[in-house]
Parts: C-alpha cells; structure tokens; sequence
C-alpha cells in the first residue's frame, strides 16, 4: 500500500513541475511576442501600451520562474494571475495588435 501512494505521490510532483515549467514557457513566449509589436500598434488597437504589456508580462514570467522548483516562493493564486495575463494577451492582445501592425498583418 506505501508504495501505490509513493507512486501517486512522484506522479503528482511531476505533473506539478511540468504545468510551472509549462506556464513559464507561456508567460516568456508572451512577453518575447509583446515585444515584436511597435507602440504605435498598441496604441492604434486600443490596448494598453507596449510598456505596460511588457511590464505586466515581465513580471509574470519573473514569478513563474519563481514558482518553478525548487524555490517555489511564489503562492500559488500569484503564479496563476501570472497565467492569467499571459492568456489574456495571447487570446486578445496579440490578436488587436497584430491585425494592425503592417510587418504581421494577413500572417
């Protein structure tokens, strides 16, 4: 019986490093993408501006890195705000601003 719970118990550790390891891809990946656009498209689709998007997700990537093991310091519900800004600049920033911006519009 220990050793179905050690199992479950690997399992869960793993699954645990690999969902950080995985929203800190994410929040990097959005942060690298933000910083593609130039300010004048952040302007023209009525976001936020280039600096702000790029603090809001240099900072959730400085947290998940945080949050990855070993250190984990970071409480959780911090890492998931995190996540949460790099969602909503994938499913709707990086949509406005990319419609706008000439150099990715039509890719």
């Amino acid at each position: 019986m220990g050793t179905g719970l050690g199992i479950i118990g690997t399992a869960q550790s793993y699954l645990f490093i690999a969902i950080t390891v995985g929203v800190f891809l994410l929040e990097l990946v959005a942060l690298i993408d933000a910083l593609r656009y130039s300010g004048e498209a952040y302007r023209a689709a009525g976001k936020l501006t280039k600096g702000g998007w790029c603090g809001i997700l240099g900072g959730a990537a400085v947290v998940g890195f945080l949050a990855m093991p070993p250190l984990s310091i970071m409480p959780m519900f911090v890492s998931i705000l995190g996540f949460v800004a790099a969602a909503v600049y994938f499913l709707d920033v990086r949509k406005a601003v990319r419609s706008i911006d000439p150099k990715f519009r039509g890719r």
